[in-house]
């Protein structure tokens, strides 16, 4: 008897309210950083946003808004069969920027930390008003090359 093919698991559908929110708090913590020169929480929100990148469920921005708003019924889930790669490609790119903008605070070259910074908040404003990831064009672009 011959057994059946296995099937592969659809992936979990993308929620895009906790990806806002993800977004809205990353735009939100840097940009308070920028206005209130805070380069401790630069460093927090960079490595929030890789340990959300490395392991999803440690993505406290997104926790944030599954654990709080959405049990509170203060949001409610936007969801969409899509693949998450691109959306985690997207924040570790935000990350590494973040983490390039610390190395500048380091070296003593502010002016170019807070325009890294400013980058992030920008591409994630981007994002969150008008639903254009640039990350996951990025994402998108390298494997259409990957695939030549």
């Amino acid at each position: 008897m011959a057994t059946p093919p296995a099937t592969a698991r659809p992936a979990p559908p993308v929620d895009r309210t906790a990806l806002r929110v993800n977004q809205a708090a990353i735009v939100t913590l840097l940009l308070g950083s920028f206005l209130f020169d805070q380069i401790w929480l630069v460093a927090t929100v960079a490595v929030v946003m890789a340990l959300g990148t490395l392991t999803p469920r440690l993505a406290l921005f997104q926790r944030l808004y599954r654990d709080v708003l959405r049990p509170a019924g203060l949001l409610k889930p936007d969801l969409h069969e899509e693949d998450a790669a691109p959306h985690r490609f997207a924040q570790g790119m935000g990350a590494g920027v973040l983490g390039l903008a610390l190395l500048a605070f380091l070296a003593g070259a502010a002016a170019l930390g807070w325009a890294l910074v400013l980058l992030v908040v920008a591409l994630a404003a981007v994002n969150l008003l008008f639903g254009f990831c640039a990350g996951c064009f990025v994402f998108f672009q390298l494997q259409r090359l990957r695939g030549r």
